[in-house]
């Protein structure tokens, strides 16, 4: 090897190890994996309070009374289909059924009782429904005093409180 190669081969072990000292630092990495989250929601509806279905009738009147009254809402998880359903009394009968047929105990008065929707499906919001009501003309009812009200509580005998069902 002549003296030139020789210095040539020097430098370079000499740069090769200044590069290999020089650098200290450690070089970093990447690893990575993949995992899944799992969720399970159970999916529900939410019933708000229903306002009092309430009738005003006269004696014998001609026309029938359309009760006032019977609001509700009603809050499911989106895209969650739901049916309503009423039964007579308290606990009631599931599902129910769309109408409801009734004569009141304390008044001696026939109603039917119906909803405003068969159900819905569920959009994460409250949604708005009601109970309405007919209460036919030319009966005569019950009342000893000048005016009865047959409200909750009012006759031991009473079957004024009814059930919504709402099946999901």
């Amino acid at each position: 090897m002549s003296k030139l190669q020789m210095k040539k081969l020097a430098i370079a072990v000499a740069a090769l190890s200044a590069v290999a000292m020089g650098s200290g630092e450690a070089q970093a990495t990447n690893t990575s994996g993949s995992f899944n989250v799992n969720i399970t929601l159970t999916s529900s509806c939410v019933l708000g309070t229903i306002s009092a279905v309430t009738f005003a009738y006269t004696t014998q009147q001609v026309a029938a009374s359309n009760a006032a009254g019977g609001g509700f809402n009603v809050t499911c998880t989106n895209t969650l289909p739901y049916t309503f359903g009423l039964s007579a009394g308290t606990p009631g009968t599931a599902p129910g059924a769309a109408t409801l047929n009734v004569t009141d105990n304390g008044v001696n008065l026939a109603y039917q009782l119906n909803l405003s929707a068969a159900g819905g499906t569920g959009n994460g919001n409250a949604q708005a429904f009601s109970i309405g009501g007919t209460m036919a003309g030319g009966q005569s009812g019950t009342c000893a005093t000048g005016s009865c009200t047959n409200t909750a509580g009012a006759t031991t005998s009473s079957n004024n409180i009814q059930t919504l069902f709402v099946t999901y």
